[in-house]
C-alpha cells in the first residue's frame, strides 16, 4: 500500500490542522506557563544548588522550543490554504521566511539542548549519591554553568548552521492561481549533501540516541544504590534528616529523567522505521504519512517539555509551597519564606 493510499492529501491536511492548532498549541500553553513558574520558584530557592542551575536551565530551553515549535511562520507556511508555502508578496514572504528561520533555531536548537541536559542532571546525581563527601568538590556553580552555556551554544550553532540548507524559492500555484514561496534545498546544501547526512545523524545520535540510554541507565544505578542504603541511611541519627532531603530530590530529578527517557523512546522511533516517520530539517518531500507522524512524534517531545512542573509540585514539598505561596496574601509569604530560609539546602 502507497503513502497516497494510506493518506490522502486532504486527509493529512486535516489531521494536521487539528495537531498543529489544537493538540500542540494546547499542551504547549500549559507548558509555558508551568515553566515560566519553575524558573521564577527555582530562582527564589536560590542558584546556590547545581541542581537548581540546571533545572533553570531545562525550563528556559523548554519554553523556548515550545515557543519555536509553534511559531507563527510555522503554522503560515504549513496550513494556511491548506498547502505547504507562503501565500503572500515576495516582501512579506522574505520576513516571514527569515523569523521562520529563527523559529526554527529556536525549536531545534533549544529542543536539542533540552535532550541534552538531562545527562548532566543524571551525572550530578551520580556522583551526589556515589560521591557524597566529595560532591561539592567535583560539581560546582561554576563548573554547571560552563557545562550549559557550552552545551547551548554547541546546539545553537548546530543549527544556525543548518539555516544555510534551506533557501526560499518562489513558484506558481495553478490551483490557487498566486505564486507561493516554497523553502528548498540550498545550493550549499547540495554541494554538501555527504556532510549534510554526516551532521543528521549525528544529531540523532546525540540527541536521541545516546543521551536517554545513559540517563536511562543512570536512573537504574543510582535507583539500586538508593534501595541498597536506604536500610544503612535510616539507622544514622545525626545525618538521617540529609539523607532523606537528598533522597527526595534525587526521586524528583530521576522522575523528570523518567519522563524524558519515554519522550525519546518514541522519538526513537524514527530510527528504526524512517520510511514511515523520518523527516529530516532538510527534506524536500517528506510523505503523507511521514507528516503526521513526524507531528505525533513532536508531540512527545511537547508533553515532555510540559510536564516537569507537575514533577516538581507533586514530588517536591517545598517546591509546592512556594508555588502555592504565590497565591496567598503577602503577610503569609513571609511566612512561607522564612521557613523556606531553613530548608533553603533542599531543590
Amino acid at each position: 500500500m502507497t503513502d497516497q493510499q494510506i493518506l490522502s492529501d486532504d486527509q493529512t491536511m486535516s489531521i494536521l490542522e487539528v495537531l498543529m492548532l489544537g493538540v500542540t498549541p494546547a499542551i504547549s500553553v500549559f507548558g509555558v506557563i508551568g515553566n515560566i513558574f519553575s524558573v521564577i520558584i527555582l530562582v527564589k530557592h536560590g542558584l546556590h544548588r547545581c541542581s537548581n542551575i540546571l533545572l533553570v536551565s531545562l525550563a528556559v530551553n523548554d519554553i523556548s522550543f515550545l515557543v519555536g515549535f509553534n511559531s507563527v511562520p510555522k503554522l503560515l507556511y504549513e496550513i494556511v490554504d491548506r498547502t505547504e508555502g507562503f501565500h503572500f508578496g515576495r516582501g512579506a514572504s522574505f520576513v516571514l521566511f527569515a523569523f521562520y528561520q529563527l523559529c526554527m533555531v529556536m525549536d531545534y536548537g533549544c529542543g536539542s539542548v533540552s535532550l541534552t541536559l538531562p545527562v548532566l542532571i543524571t551525572a550530578e546525581r551520580l556522583i551526589a549519591v556515589f560521591f557524597p563527601l566529595q560532591f561539592n568538590q567535583v560539581v560546582t556553580t561554576r563548573r554547571t554553568w560552563c557545562a550549559v552555556i557550552f552545551i547551548s551554544v554547541f546546539w545553537y550553532g548546530f543549527f544556525i548552521h543548518m539555516t544555510f540548507f534551506v533557501v526560499l524559492d518562489f513558484e506558481m500555484d495553478n490551483q490557487l492561481n498566486v505564486t507561493v514561496g516554497l523553502m528548498k534545498r540550498s545550493a550549499y546544501h547540495n554541494q554538501n549533501s555527504v556532510a549534510v547526512a554526516i551532521l543528521e545523524e549525528a544529531m540523532s545520535y546525540m540527541t536521541i540516541q545516546i543521551p536517554p540510554l545513559f540517563t536511562l541507565a543512570g536512573c537504574i544505578v543510582i535507583g539500586i544504590k538508593i534501595r541498597i542504603a536506604a536500610s544503612q541511611r535510616s539507622k544514622l541519627t545525626s545525618s538521617g534528616q540529609k539523607g532523606e532531603l537528598s533522597n527526595r530530590t534525587t526521586k524528583m530529578l530521576m522522575a523528570v529523567c523518567t519522563m524524558y527517557t519515554a519522550a525519546c523512546g518514541a522519538m526513537s522511533l524514527s530510527t528504526f522505521i524512517p520510511q514511515y516517520m523520518y523527516y529530516s530539517i532538510t527534506s524536500d518531500a517528506p510523505s503523507n504519512l511521514g507528516k503526521v507522524l513526524y507531528q505525533v512524534m513532536n508531540i512527545a517531545l511537547c508533553l515532555n517539555s510540559s510536564c516537569n512542573f507537575i514533577i516538581y509540585v507533586a514530588m517536591n514539598k517545598n517546591f509546592r509551597s512556594t508555588y502555592m505561596s504565590l497565591f496567598r496574601p503577602r503577610t503569609s509569604r513571609r511566612i512561607d519564606y522564612k521557613k523556606s530560609e531553613l530548608r533553603k539546602y533542599v531543590v
